[in-house]
């Protein structure tokens, strides 16, 4: 070490007084030395004298211990990358669930004789995700309900009456009216074609699975209502971008899963080991966001799945947070134009958030697409 210590002396004027700031070696600071001015101060050391008056004499006090400030550790200031974006998503998050309420409809649960009862227990992560929707301001007009059965008779005998009098199941599964899940119990499992569930029992991986789809379908639901407003949904206005409603709905599954499993540290441990999504991606899916820009759903793997998850979940921690989400569809459902709604609602442009995502993904310039014209909207 140095044996010259450094002298600095910082003069400050403020009513009358000034205050003096150097290290140890200025000896004629110390307890009961000569000051010249009353209120003088000097930092020596780790201890603060001030010049007082004693009697006639000015002199210095015999000081007290200055504590060093701590630093703050903000809870995000030491992330990057994905991790950043984890934080600032549950935080946000944490904000929505702070505002939690009882009052909200919850959801119906209507499954075929001979189901496990874990079928009904997915009602817990959905009311969650219902509760905290209705907290923070968005609204569904009609009761939420699902139905899960094995066979096309009992979904056609128990849906076709609420599912808005439609031929059920039209598909394997769909969302009737906005507020009715409807299928088979195979396929909200991901099981193969055709696997009955009647007497069986569910496994820990399966209630999984259940617990998601039905908060997704729940998520599904809401999005459509904000895109709708106050008019009862019927199928009829154009889909936004499939990228923009499959990672909306992933996210908020994701989210509501969190609360419901305590032992996990954030949403995206809970949703990444309950193999729900792929890890985060590394190189670019064989079809990108703007392949998925029409009503397009054919994702073909996992990768083109998880990559709408890690986009919203960019979108909502950089720009605007999960409200932007809402006001981007509720804006959309009434101009039917994607990309002004994406930039009122994101404050970005969709070129450039693609810009962003690809800078996100560390994609090297020379291997990111050409961006082209946006896909016009298509019904859904």
């Amino acid at each position: 070490m140095n044996p010259r210590k450094a002298i600095a002396i910082v003069f400050c004027m403020s009513v009358g007084f000034s205050s003096i700031t150097m290290e140890s070696g200025f000896s004629a600071v110390k307890a009961g030395a000569a000051c010249t001015k009353v209120g003088q101060s000097s930092v020596i050391s780790g201890k603060k004298f001030t010049c007082i008056k004693i009697g006639k004499k000015l002199q210095w006090n015999n000081g007290v211990v200055v504590q060093s400030p701590k630093p703050t550790n903000s809870p995000t200031a030491q992330l990057s990358g994905h991790d950043l974006v984890v934080s600032q998503v549950s935080a946000n998050w944490d904000s929505w669930r702070k505002k939690s309420t009882s009052n909200y409809t919850p959801i119906k649960l209507i499954v075929q004789p001979g189901y496990d009862s874990a079928w009904g227990g997915a009602s817990k992560t959905s009311d969650l995700l219902i509760s905290t929707f209705v907290a923070n301001g968005y609204s569904l007009f009609q009761e939420p309900i699902a139905v899960f059965g094995d066979t096309e008779e009992w979904l056609a005998t128990t849906g076709k009456p609420i599912a808005c009098g439609r031929s059920v199941p039209e598909q394997p599964l769909g969302i009737y009216c906005g507020h009715i899940q409807l299928g088979y119990g195979y396929f909200v499992l991901n099981a193969q074609q055709n696997e009955k569930f009647a007497g069986k029992t569910l496994t820990p991986s399966q209630i999984n699975t259940l617990n998601y789809m039905v908060a997704h379908d729940v998520a599904t639901m809401f999005e459509l209502q904000a895109q709708y407003g106050t008019a009862i949904y019927d199928g009829s206005k154009n889909q936004i971008p499939a990228w923009i409603r499959e990672g909306f709905v992933q996210l908020f599954a994701a989210l509501a899963i969190t609360d419901s499993n305590p032992q996990k540290k954030t949403y995206f441990d809970s949703f990444a080991s309950s193999n729900l999504i792929e890890g985060f991606p590394k190189s670019l899916c064989v079809k990108t966001l703007q392949d998925f820009e029409s009503k397009d759903r054919n994702w073909g793997g996992s990768c083109m799945s998880s990559q709408n998850f890690y986009a919203v979940e960019l979108l909502v921690a950089r720009h605007g947070g999960l409200d932007a989400l809402f006001k981007f569809v509720s804006q959309f459902g009434v101009s039917n134009d994607w990309t002004s709604a994406f930039k009122s609602a994101f404050g970005i442009s969709r070129e450039d958030f693609y810009t962003e995502w690809y800078d996100y993904l560390k994609i090297p310039q020379g291997n990111r697409p050409a961006l082209t014209p946006p896909a016009p909207v298509v019904h859904s």
